[in-house]
Parts: C-alpha cells; structure tokens; sequence
C-alpha cells in the first residue's frame, strides 16, 4: 500500500504516527514506574513528582511547587484519586498536545510548502518524540507555542498572545518568541499586546500571589538560585573551574543570551518572526544554565518546520540519550563520583557542539537569505 504524504491522507497517518510515539514513550514509563524494567529505563519527571503531587495541600498555597502555575495544578488535578489515574490523567493530556501539535504543524507545513516527510522524521517519529513526550510537561508548552505562533501568522494577534501567555504559564521559554513577533508589529499594537498577555498572566496566577505570594514567587526565585542541573554545560565548565560562583553564571549567561538574543533579532528584523523564534530558542538552549535532556523536544516542531540535516540531527538526539542514561545511573549510584559522571560530561559537550554547530548553519542561511 503507499502511502500519500499529501492531502488528508498526510496528517491522518501523521496523526496515526504521534499517538503510536506517544503511546510507546507512555508504555515504557508505565513499565519502569511499576518494576517491570529497569527503573532508569522508564524514569520520568511526571512519575517522579506523584509523591509530591499526593502531599495533602493546595499548590503554590499550602505547599511549594518548582513549576509554575499551570503545571502545579496539573499535578494537583491528577492526583485526585490515585496513582494509576495520576499516569494515565497525564498520558491522555501529552497525547492530546501531542496531537493538537501535530495539527498545527501540518497546518504551517502547509503555508511553508514544507516536504511532509519532515513531520514525520524530525516531529512523530524522532527519538525525542518516543522517549521524552510522556516525561516532563514539555508537551503542553510546545503545543501552547505552536499554536501562538501559527496565529500570529494568521495576525489573531489576542488568542496567539493568550496562548503565548499560557505558555509562559508553564515554562519560561515561549517568552523568547515575543519580541521577534513584536518586531513584526505596528509599535501602537505593542501596548495592545503587551497588555493581553499580562491580564492572561495575572489571570492564571493571580489568585495564588494573594494568598501566598512567598509560596507563588518560590518558582521564580529557586529557579534564579539554583545550580546549573549535573547534565547542563555549566555544570561542566564549573567542574574546571570550582572558582565559578552561581551568581557569576547568572550574571554571565544573562549577559550573553540579552546580547546576542537583542543583536541576532535586531539584525535579521525583517525576518520571519517563525524562523527567528527557532533561532532564539537554539541561542537559549545554548546558553542557559538549566539544560535537561527533554528540552531537545522544544526544538523538534522547528525541525519539523524547516528541516535539518539527518546526520547533525541524529547524531544531537543520540548523544542527548546518552547524557540522559549517563546522568540517571550516575545520580541513582548515590555516589559523588562515578565514571557515568564522566561520561555525562562527554555526551553533554558533544550535545553542545552540536547545537552550536546547528546555530551557526542556521544564521548563515540567515545571512544568505
């Protein structure tokens, strides 16, 4: 039988793919949470955090969460009842951002002239996708991105500035997409904009800053004083160099990501803002301090979008899991030293290089275009 890769039949066998990844990623979890694999084989963040999630007590209120908000109360939605509904309350979520993604990428495939075998290759069936889509609560804030950006290039600016928002509501990182859109805008529309997308933030985390804004600003500021995670490049640069405060990290990968976030987006202004959106993300994902091997997935829908080479590609998702099975065994050792360690450390400078490697290709085409 072949398959189309146009039309209808494109995004049902698209669709058809995702919910195979994300049922398979689901299923190793499931496995690993209840013993019948390795333990590290199906870790996962959402699992991890159901003893904190069952603690009696309302998040952000009662009890400190170091997500925001909307991941809190997520958490807390899923552990109504017990633990098989907590896994599977959140399978069923993932999947649907999942597939809401999937849509919303065909859809913007379709005004980019994409080649539909990149949905396929770098979105449904990318190793990220089958091991870190049912992990952390990234699905959720890809698909709340996705869908902004596709309806800022639809100019409904006040829903893709809700969404945007919403996103904001559950990482950090949608925020990095605001200012290469506002480029994009009329300098009136910026007030508009600015003003939405702070009601929708105050809307979602207003009520827990009234009640307890010590436990509601707890996010922002563990975020702020924490160390660079062990599978970061910081923490990496820090091993040479015990000398190197957090503060000093801050201080410096805050003064590199606003340099060239500024410059890059500044110069290429006239740009698509989808396109510069996916740079400013790479730059990110470079620099900052916090780097977990899920992240890879924030990247994919671009991939998806523009394509990339599959040698640089494959070779950043299998040096991604290796930094992930390095840093799991060597943290789950309860030792201070392992050879994992190192080997952690390895993966984590291949990854960047890699990444780095990615950037510079795509500024140059930047430059070229």
């Amino acid at each position: 039988m072949k398959i189309s890769l146009n039309g209808k039949d494109a995004l049902k066998y698209l669709l058809i793919a995702v919910f195979v990844s994300v049922t398979f990623c689901f299923a190793i979890k499931y496995l690993g949470l209840n013993g019948h694999i390795p333990w590290i084989m199906g870790y996962n963040d959402a699992g991890g955090w159901a003893n904190k999630a069952f603690e009696p007590g309302m998040p952000y209120i009662d009890k400190l969460v170091e997500y925001p908000v909307i991941i809190g109360m997520t958490m807390y939605a899923a552990s109504r009842f017990n633990l098989n509904y907590y896994l599977f309350f959140h399978y069923f979520l993932f999947l649907g951002c999942a597939l809401a993604t999937t849509y919303y990428l065909y859809k913007l495939s379709e005004e980019l002239g994409t080649n539909k075998k990149y949905l396929f290759i770098f979105w449904a069936f990318a190793p990220s996708m089958l091991w870190f889509s049912y992990y952390n609560w990234d699905m959720i804030t890809v698909m709340l991105s996705i869908m902004a950006l596709y309806y800022y290039k639809e100019k409904k600016d006040i829903l893709a500035t809700v969404l945007l928002s919403l996103g904001f509501g559950t990482k950090i990182y949608p925020l990095l997409f605001f200012f290469p859109v506002l480029l994009h805008r009329k300098f009136f529309k910026w007030i508009k904009i600015g003003l939405v997308f702070l009601a929708t933030f105050l809307i979602v985390n207003y009520y827990f800053m009234l009640m307890n804004f010590k436990a509601w600003y707890f996010i922002y500021g563990f975020h702020g004083m924490r160390e660079p995670n062990i599978d970061s490049i910081w923490s990496v640069i820090m091993r040479f160099i015990p000398s190197l405060s957090i503060e000093s990290v801050n201080w410096i990968t805050l003064i590199l990501f606003a340099s060239l976030y500024l410059y890059i987006n500044i110069k290429f202004r006239n740009r698509d803002f989808l396109f510069m959106s996916f740079i400013s993300l790479l730059l990110f994902m470079i620099v900052n301090k916090v780097f977990s091997p899920q992240f890879i997935i924030w990247l994919l829908p671009f991939f998806a979008i523009y394509g990339i080479r599959l040698i640089p590609f494959y070779a950043l998702e299998i040096s991604n899991i290796a930094v992930l099975f390095a840093t799991l065994n060597h943290i789950f050792s309860h030792l201070d030293f392992t050879m994992f360690l190192v080997y952690s450390g390895v993966f984590v400078v291949v990854r960047h290089v890699l990444l780095v490697h990615i950037l510079i290709k795509e500024l140059d085409v930047l430059s070229k275009g």
